[in-house]
């Protein structure tokens, strides 16, 4: 490089002033994005959850009435824990009750008003049991290879979700 490169490398600056505003633009979009985002999720606590199996509902628990209402009693084995907690065990057609095969099991915590898959024989990554338990109505859980889906009853899909199933 001729000594004359040299120094006009030198006088340049490494930031012109265009540059810089526009970096400055694109940091203000993203920020206000993720407010956007963060601060108008639904936050409320949950009253009532759905199971769905392809498509159709398995159950529903209504959290204000202490309902556990079973659309597919051959699908679905309840344990009552006590005052505070529900375990269902989720079977698909594929599965049997007597000895858990094609399984998953639920735990609603009538107290905390929470919902988490805890067991699964899915797949070796067990997506749904490592979802965070569903504590308001801004989330959902899915477990794609058995197609069940649990929401919460005022959930909101703005038709980015995958479909199961």
């Amino acid at each position: 490089m001729s000594l004359k490169k040299v120094e006009q490398v030198k006088k340049d600056r490494f930031f012109r002033i265009w540059d810089i505003l526009v970096y400055g633009v694109i940091i203000v979009v993203v920020v206000a994005l993720f407010l956007a985002v963060t601060l108008t999720a639904d936050k409320s606590s949950l009253t009532a959850i759905s199971a769905y199996y392809d498509n159709g509902v398995a159950f529903s628990y209504d959290f204000e009435k202490d309902e556990l209402n079973i659309a597919m009693p051959d699908n679905v084995k309840v344990e009552d824990n006590g005052e505070n907690t529900l375990t269902i065990i989720f079977c698909t057609n594929g599965g049997s009750l007597d000895k858990p095969e094609s399984y998953n099991t639920i735990v609603i915590d009538k107290a905390e008003r929470t919902v988490s898959v805890t067991e699964s024989d899915c797949s070796n990554r067990k997506d749904c049991v490592h979802t965070p338990a569903l504590k308001d109505s801004s989330s959902l859980i899915v477990c794609s290879p058995h197609h069940l889906r649990i929401l919460p009853d005022d959930y909101k899909d703005d038709g980015q979700t995958l479909p199961v199933g």
